[in-house]
């Protein structure tokens, strides 16, 4: 197809299984007609800089990592004044986008799907200034995914973030929110909520999820209030393993904007990456923003 690619990999990312697949993933490319450059990421946003810097020169751009490079490959796409493809090899711990759009992380299964050329246009949203994929969360455990080191994500893949989270259980806090949408305002006490444009969450299919469409122009809001005791705690976990809403511990609905005066206290992660405590918050979706390969 004669297309100059970009491709950008962690080589750290789900045991550095991606530096073994580099050569297939080149060559298949290669034999597509394609021309491939290769760019190793070296620290955090480091991924986001070089598709700012190198994107124009490009007809497509590849990563190959996990959640967090791809949120910021996306970071990088979105400062770009020209759109570029982009097709992801998914080579993390868990992958949750790439469940969500049914992406293989095994190269050859994933470059017969890219020939095909398939495309899809999916939403993206934006945490004021930061793009994000599938999932904004504050509260309980969402500190697991960028407090977990890499060398145990290695080592034990998805328990890691199981041991992770049971060292949290004790210290489990409640955040005061004031969230504002076009139709309400909610002003109460939760100890988690998430902002999610996905299918699949920590690698499994989450009660604001499994409806998702990721093409529809909105997010799905999930917040969950604090038990006050064993048995509300009881009915809030029996509640998501069923993937149903308890109206009195859960709130569920879907927007295309939100604004959220933020407990001082609440720090959110952004697609598993740490997303700061910004005093004031807008979310809003850029509806079929980036353009996937699939």
């Amino acid at each position: 197809m004669n297309r100059k690619c970009m491709l950008i990999y962690n080589p750290h990312a789900g045991k550095g299984k991606v530096k073994s697949a580099l050569h297939t993933i080149i060559e298949g490319f290669f034999q597509n007609g394609d021309f491939v450059t290769c760019f190793p990421t070296a620290y955090k946003e480091h991924a986001a800089q070089l598709v700012q810097t190198y994107g124009s020169e490009f007809d497509l751009v590849i990563c190959s990592g996990g959640d967090g490079t791809l949120n910021e490959v996306i970071n990088g796409l979105s400062n770009l004044k020209e759109p570029l493809p982009l097709a992801y090899i998914p080579s993390g711990t868990v992958n949750d986008f790439a469940n969500t759009l049914n992406l293989s992380a095994n190269p050859k299964k994933a470059l017969e799907a890219f020939t095909k050329n398939n495309t899809f246009a999916c939403d993206i949203c934006s945490f004021n200034e930061r793009c994000f994929t599938y999932v904004a969360a504050f509260g309980a455990f969402t500190e697991v995914s960028y407090r977990t080191p890499q060398a145990t994500k290695n080592l034990l893949g998805r328990a890691a973030y199981f041991l992770e989270s049971v060292k949290q259980l004790p210290n489990i806090t409640t955040y005061h929110m004031r969230i504002t949408t076009s139709d309400r305002i909610i002003d109460d006490d939760f100890v988690f909520g998430a902002i999610t444009n996905a299918r699949s969450i920590a690698g499994f299919q989450s009660v604001n999820t499994k409806n998702a469409q990721l093409d529809d122009g909105e997010f799905e809001v999930m917040l969950i209030r604090m038990p006050q005791n064993p048995l509300d705690l009881q009915i809030i976990i029996t509640a998501l393993l069923k993937q149903e809403i308890n109206e009195k511990f859960m709130e569920f609905f879907t927007a295309q904007s939100i604004l959220i005066e933020n407990d001082p206290n609440a720090h959110w992660t952004l697609d598993g990456e740490e997303g700061g405590n910004p005093e004031l918050i807008e979310i809003t979706i850029k509806n079929k923003a980036v353009t996937f390969l699939v």
